[in-house]
Order: structure tokens, then sequence, then C-alpha cells
């Protein structure tokens, strides 16, 4: 081990594979410096040695071991002992080329905020209704640096009836729509629209908006689904998330952003739709937690509004989360229901979206005999449908290679 770590603090090592796609790609040449686990931090690139050699980022930090991934994939690294590191990336040579990660992540979100700016000053001159959920405003608010890891979407919540003046100004500045329906006939039957997602690509980097109609944490690709979550709440949700806002300075710009109990409650909300995953998100949500510096009634807030809406099954294993994984100060006022989930791991898109209804199905607050008629919500039985054909269709073709 120790010839391995003196080599690679020497030489150069080839990269190989795909897994920390778009940041290193097969046959990169990869610098390092020597770093000790206790130095190693959240979103550093490591070079690690656990059966085999690769290279991954920290996604988050223990007194006595790390967890890596890598940024293409699924599954995480698992427990990651001081002994296994072998060094800290900080110089990749691509063809002629030569960069920093740090400085690419610099350019790319340089290149990002300049067009939130644009966009934000289009929504302000127009006077419509806005308010950033997430992003890079409240990244730079909470952090007060650059990110260290590429960015790759801006959730905006608007007036629904502001959707048509905002989609033109999106398109009017270079944007394009992405489809994310299933097939044309999902979209034709889906019976509400919650979000409209905009991509334009700036200098080779990809800048994406996801502009929200409402408080976006069910399943967006099924439309209505009062029988796991009244309408109506959500449309007064949604109406409190634009009236209940703050305004933040970052780089002299002014944004709005969700005030701190509105702004708690929808990080956590936007955790459970990711099936509590995503170590990243969590650690925001901390962060926010831990900047505010809450007292009691700021709890008390919480906790009502947590009451209002009926959101205490989908909250609750939040805070249990952050109290197991991050120490989160959140007084016993806030319960933590026990919850027992992989926070480092993510799945693909159709194994997310059946965890994601089967949970909204088990912890919905309605009664169980409104619940089963979800399954004859039209959208339901087609994305059932769609599903099974799916993996039938992978399950043949891995049939059909092994023969």
């Amino acid at each position: 081990m120790n010839k391995i770590f003196n080599l690679v603090n020497k030489f150069p090592l080839k990269s190989f594979g795909n897994s920390m796609e778009p940041l290193l790609y097969e046959g990169d040449l990869v610098f390092f410096e020597k770093v000790k686990a206790k130095q190693s931090k959240i979103n550093d690139i490591l070079l690690l040695k656990k059966g085999q050699l690769f290279i991954h980022r920290v996604i988050y930090k223990h007194d006595k071991y790390l967890i890596t991934k890598g940024d293409n994939n699924s599954l995480s690294d698992g427990k990651i002992n001081p002994k296994q590191i072998l060094g800290r990336v900080v110089k990749i040579k691509r063809g002629r080329h030569s960069f920093k990660p740090k400085d690419l992540y610099l350019i790319q979100s340089s290149l990002y905020l300049k067009e939130i700016i644009k966009i934000k000053q289009f929504l302000e001159k127009n006077k419509l209704e806005y308010v950033f959920l997430k992003g890079l405003p409240l990244h730079f608010y909470i952090e007060g640096v650059h990110p260290k890891r590429l960015y790759f979407d801006c959730d905006i919540l608007i007036n629904r009836k502001h959707f048509s003046r905002v989609n033109k100004i999106l398109l009017s500045q270079g944007y394009r729509t992405v489809n994310t329906h299933l097939s044309k006939p999902h979209q034709l039957i889906k019976n509400k629209i919650t979000e409209s997602s905009y991509q334009k690509v700036v200098r080779g980097f990809p800048i994406n908006f996801d502009v929200h109609l409402e408080a976006v944490f069910m399943m967006t690709q099924l439309g209505r689904l009062d029988n796991l979550y009244d309408q109506k709440l959500i449309d007064k949700l949604t109406d409190e998330l634009l009236e209940n806002k703050q305004k933040i300075i970052v780089n002299d710009e002014s944004f709005y952003i969700l005030n701190t109990k509105y702004l708690i409650l929808y990080l956590a909300l936007h955790f459970f739709h990711h099936n509590f995953q995503g170590a990243f998100r969590l650690e925001l949500l901390d962060k926010v937690i831990k900047k505010y510096k809450l007292r009691e009634k700021d709890w008390l807030g919480i906790k009502f509004k947590m009451a209002e809406f009926s959101l205490n099954n989908f909250v609750e294993p939040v805070f249990y989360l952050l109290r197991k994984y991050f120490r989160t100060p959140i007084p016993r006022l806030i319960n933590g229901k026990k919850i027992e989930v992989n926070i480092f791991d993510s799945e693909p898109r159709i194994v997310s979206g059946i965890k994601r209804f089967r949970n909204l199905l088990f912890l919905s607050p309605n009664s169980f005999w409104r619940k089963t008629l979800i399954f004859l919500n039209p959208g339901v039985i087609y994305s059932s449908f769609f599903v099974l054909k799916e993996r039938l269709f992978y399950s043949s073709r891995d049939i059909s290679k092994n023969h």
C-alpha cells in the first residue's frame, strides 16, 4: 500500500470508466496530492483502494469513516476507512488542456448564476411573482462560497396564472422545454401540470431551470392524487410559499428565497420526494437549520404548519435522519419518526418512481379506504402498465444476452 501511495503522489493516473462523468472522462490524466482522512472534506475527489483502485467523491464524513460515491453511479461505495485513502485529486489533464476541479466548479457556477440573474431580472421587470426554492442563490447564501461540485438545476416557484408569460421569457432566452413524460399517451392522460423543465447549453455547460407551478412533493408524473393528499392543501401551501419569502443579497444582486420556517419545511418535503435519499440534500437542510439557529418558538411554528397541512408522516422521518447523520440541533418537541433507509444510494428512474408511489401510499394521511381508490386513477393505471412493460422488456433483453 505504501508503494502505491508514493507512486500516485508522484505520477498521474489515467482515469478509467464513466463513474465520475461529467467531471472525469475515461482516458483523462489525474494528478493527486497526499491527504489524510481528517483533512478530507465533503466533495473532495479521492483516489481509493477498496479491493480495486477507483476515484470517487466524498459525500459524507463521519468521525471514523467516509462515504464516497461516483457522480454517475447509483450506489455508494460503503464505508471508507483512513487506510483506504491514497490521495486527493488536484488537477486533471484532458488532451492538451489541464484544469483544477475547483476552477471548473467556479466557471460553471459563475455562468449558472449569470443566467439565474438574467431570468430573475426578466421576472421582476414583468412583475411576475416568484421565489427560489433551492439552487445557487440559496447555496451562496448558506455557504458563502462557490459550490465544490457541478450544479445542475435551479427550482423556481411561480404563480400558476403567470406560467405562459414565464414560459415565453425562457424560450426567448434560448431555453428549450425538456419532455419528462413517460410517453405521448401519458402526456394526454395527465390531468394536471405541476412543473415544466427548461435547458440551455452555455459554453458547454447545461443550464437547467425547473419551473414549479405548485409545492411539488408528490409525483409530478401522475397529476392529481387527491386520494393520497388533498389538492386543496397543496394549493394552500403553494400560496403560503409565494407569500412567505425573504430577500437575500448575493454578489450585489437581490433574490427571493423562502423564509426560515417554510424553507425548512420545503427542503424536508423535497428530501421525502426523493425517497429520503441524497446525502447532499440532507446536508443542505442541516446547514440551513444550523445557520438560522432557530429558537423554540420557531420550531413551534414549524410543528404547527406540519399539523395544519397534515405533513407529519412525510417530514418526521427527515428530522430523524438529520439527528442520526448530522446531529442537527432539533428540539425534542419536533418528533422524528424512525426510518430505515440508505441516504447515500439512488435508483434508476423506474425503480425510484415505484418507491416514491409506495412511500406516498403508506405515508399518506388519508384513510385506508380513500387511499385504495388511487388505483382507479387513470394516470396510476397507465403508469403501472408502462412500468410493467418496461420491466418485462429489460428482463427479456437480459435473458437474450445470457444466451
